[in-house]
């Protein structure tokens, strides 16, 4: 069945959103890493704070005028991709198996968790819409974990020392909100039907 032209919007917008917001949420672990550093407090939470705030703010820009989410979708974002991530620098202190640090597994693990978690309490914004909104939390959290795979699995580990290096890095850096936001939207699409909110 051939897709309505709001739902063609609504992805388009909403794959554009994701992409900013991941670009965004890049910026935010810089800042965010550097201020904490700064004051001698290291680990691997500001990842969690920077992409969940992100990612988070940009989808609800959309999320709001097409299903009603309220500010609190930020929120649980932000929240769900940072405790995972806060919980395994603690641990990690005394347990080095579990630290996320340099250890690609701990790092997919954490995310696929976070994106669970933010997706579980997101959840109430679509449930009231169908009752698909349920299975946000798999879609979630399935989004979130396929799309660092693919950035880890494109970026140069370390320094890059090549021209083909960097561009390679520099292209995993949108690619990585591309796949959440096509891995999302997917799932939104078939969750709920897509209206704008008061429309």
């Amino acid at each position: 069945m051939e897709p309505s032209s709001g739902t063609r919007v609504f992805v388009r917008r909403w794959v554009l959103a994701t992409v900013g917001g991941w670009l965004l949420g890049i910026l935010l672990v810089v800042l965010l890493a550097n201020r904490f550093e700064g004051i001698g407090v290291g680990g691997q939470f500001p990842l969690g704070i920077g992409m969940g705030l992100g990612v988070g703010y940009a989808q609800w820009r959309v999320a709001r005028r097409w299903f009603g989410a309220t500010s609190g979708w930020v929120w649980m974002s932000t929240v769900g991709m940072t405790t995972p991530f806060l919980v395994a620098d603690l641990v990690g202190m005394w347990w080095k198996a579990l630290s996320v640090a340099d250890n690609v597994t701990a790092i997919l693990l954490a995310t696929a968790m976070g994106g669970s978690l933010a997706g579980w309490w997101q959840r109430r914004s679509l449930q009231s819409r169908s009752r698909r909104g349920a299975l946000w939390p798999v879609v979630c959290g399935g989004g979130w974990v396929l799309a660092a795979a693919v950035t880890l699995l494109v970026m140069v580990p370390r320094h890059p020392e090549s021209a083909i290096d960097m561009w390679r890095n520099l292209g995993a850096l949108p690619l990585g909100g591309a796949v959440l936001g096509a891995m999302t939207v997917a799932g939104l699409v078939w969750v709920v039907k897509l209206e704008r909110a008061g429309a």
